[in-house]
């Protein structure tokens, strides 16, 4: 599933990722850009097209949320301790559940700020990409 050399791949999209927007750059458009860069495969298609909270809701609703759209493209979830390098995981620091990619012991997450690194010890599923 995972194309050749696909980690050099994964860390040329980590490096283009830029600010928090909605719909293009949230927390499963952030994991859709991650999945695509490590398998060529875009999950994203029937989700874009909102650009706004209220847009993200209505299509996390029509999704099943996080949760639901992850396992609808990647199957069914995994405990997170068994997450490796370039699996998608869900967490919550605060603003619910949201999507970020396994870094080893960090997951990598989209923020306001750009980037960010969180703890896998805040992961609460995990999928095999």
């Amino acid at each position: 599933m995972r194309l050749d050399g696909w980690e050099k791949l994964l860390n040329q999209h980590l490096e283009t990722v830029g600010e928090f927007q909605w719909g293009t750059n949230d927390c499963c458009m952030f994991a859709v850009g991650c999945v695509e860069a490590i398998t060529g495969v875009d999950y994203g298609k029937p989700y874009r097209g909102y650009k706004s909270k209220i847009g993200a809701a209505r299509r996390l609703s029509d999704g099943d949320g996080v949760d639901g759209i992850a396992t609808n493209a990647l199957g069914e979830p995994k405990n997170p301790k068994l997450a490796k390098r370039g699996d998608v995981v869900m967490f919550d620091i605060g603003f619910g559940d949201s999507l970020g990619l396994c870094l080893g012991s960090k997951i990598a997450a989209v923020s306001e700020q750009g980037l960010m690194f969180i703890p896998m010890s805040k992961a609460i599923k995990a999928w095999s990409v």
